[in-house]
């Protein structure tokens, strides 16, 4: 066991098995490959770190055996947390990567929980003038404070873009595993599997020391 890994005992229902996450992200290469919004573009994948780094490294390596053409990108995010709730005050960091200017970005996100990080990063993908911004997420929690993205049908809420590429519809539960983490506990985990109450509250103890 890693050392920032939650133990099994605390550690619930299996949400995405390591052959689930692996069919889907080559239906989404899939769907990236034959979908007319790339066509004569090479759009850079924009990995929001560090939760996304295991789907985009995933992504991006079914992308090249599909021999589509990309550049990639990076951009670090922290939303901070209230336990499980965000609270809507997100940082970002320096952006690494190709010049954004007039290109066409593809935000990758291992799962939209609240809209809250989406809403920084458009803001400022919006601010270096890029010409299409599309949203491809591993997962997509569905809790009530989502509902406008359903009722828009994922486009046109608060002057975001669609959200071209979902993989997974999940429950409103906290998810840890594939990069997902609480508190940085978590993350290693090859599965995305639901973290039990007496979870958090074993990582909010090793935080404390």
């Amino acid at each position: 066991m890693g050392e920032l890994s939650i133990p099994e005992k605390y550690l619930g229902e299996v949400v995405a098995s390591k052959d689930r996450i692996r069919s889907t992200v080559k239906r989404i290469g899939k769907e990236m490959y034959y979908s007319i919004d790339y066509v004569g573009e090479v759009p850079i994948l924009l990995c929001l770190r560090e939760g996304a780094v295991p789907f985009h490294r995933d992504l991006t390596r079914e992308l090249v055996t599909l021999g589509f053409a990309f550049e990639s990108g990076w951009l670090k995010t922290h939303h901070h947390y209230a336990g499980t709730e965000g609270s809507g005050d997100v940082r970002l960091f320096p952006y690494e990567g190709p010049e954004l200017d007039g290109r066409l970005v593809v935000i990758v996100e291992d799962i939209i929980d609240t809209s809250g990080t989406i809403i920084r990063v458009c803001d400022f993908l919006d601010n270096k003038n890029v010409s299409q911004r599309n949203i491809c997420t591993l997962l997509f929690k569905e809790r009530p404070a989502n509902v406008e993205w359903r009722n828009r049908g994922l486009n046109g809420y608060k002057n975001l873009p669609e959200v071209r590429h979902v993989g997974l519809f999940i429950d409103p539960l906290f998810v840890v595993g594939y990069g997902l983490d609480y508190k940085e506990y978590g993350r290693d985990g090859e599965e995305i599997r639901i973290l039990t109450p007496e979870g958090q509250a074993w990582v909010d103890q090793q935080v404390k020391g």
